[in-house]
């Protein structure tokens, strides 16, 4: 091997050991926990060398050596641990090298105004902001807050909950960008629900949450329907706008005739449906 080659050789080692170095200060390595699959590789054995799954308790059976402790161990020192056992009387210089195939010990939890809510596994250091993008984001319906619930056991024996802004998260901030825990709940809170209001011949008037999409004969289904004496024909919306008030006829009877092909009034914030009551 020439000189220039053992050169380039070491410059590109040297820049992989830079690459992948963790950040000082920030990234942690994986501790095994219980239900993780451990994929353990012993040099020339391989009768040793396949998956094993850590048992409940943290311990990993293991052939010669049987029950090993894993839980708490980064695959570094559990590989260190299994070769100084084999090494004491079974093998001369064993060579073992430890990977998390499959993480399971180390989950979170993400509710409410999520695109995809559920459980997901940490791999590793891991930021709210990467578990929420795991999540699918922040759904339409998600409000100014978040709020992070942390297990007793890593909160000094007493759940702890955050609230952290979600304004500051999206902007970068590390200080609401936090590293979440094994067993965190996370609660992407829900805006405040626009509402409509329904009044007249209707069964049931009142208040009602717009949330989604909602034409005016959705609304008023909602509502309960029209009562005996409705006059459907002859249904209007009040309307706020910047200009003032509006007042929209819409003919109840014509849209369902129609079906489909008629075109219809979406329901905005605040709007009122006047349901009047028939002539006859």
């Amino acid at each position: 091997m020439t000189w220039q080659l053992r050169l380039t050789l070491w410059v590109l080692v040297s820049l992989l050991l830079v690459w992948g170095a963790p950040l000082p200060g920030f990234s942690q390595e994986y501790r095994i926990g219980p239900r993780d699959l451990l994929g353990i590789s012993v040099w020339g054995q391989d009768d040793l060398s396949r998956d094993y799954t850590v048992d409940h308790d943290g311990f990993v059976p293991f052939p010669l050596l049987g029950r090993v402790r894993a839980a708490g161990l980064s695959t570094k020192e559990m590989a260190a641990r299994l070769t100084e056992h084999l090494g004491k009387d079974y093998l001369v210089d064993p060579q073992v090298i430890v990977t998390v195939k499959e993480y399971l010990s180390q989950k979170v939890q993400v509710l409410g105004a999520a695109d995809k809510p559920g459980v997901y596994y940490l791999t590793g250091s891991t930021t709210l902001v990467e578990i929420l993008s795991r999540a699918g984001g922040f759904a339409s319906t998600t409000g100014k807050e978040v709020i992070l619930v942390r297990d007793p056991e890593a909160s000094g024996g007493s759940n702890k909950a955050l609230r952290l802004s979600l304004e500051k998260i999206q902007a970068g901030d590390p200080a609401e960008n936090i590293l979440v825990h094994s067993q965190d709940i996370i609660i992407l809170s829900r805006a405040q629900a626009y509402s409509y209001f329904v009044f007249g011949e209707v069964k049931k008037p009142g208040a009602y949450t717009l949330d989604k999409e909602t034409n005016i004969l959705e609304g008023i289904t909602i509502a309960g329907g029209f009562t005996d004496k409705a006059s459907p024909g002859r249904t209007r919306v009040i309307r706020s706008t910047p200009e003032g008030q509006q007042v929209i006829e819409v003919d109840i009877n014509d849209i369902m005739r129609r079906g489909k092909q008629a075109r219809t009034v979406m329901l905005k914030e605040n709007d009122v449906v006047v349901v009047p009551e028939s002539f006859f």
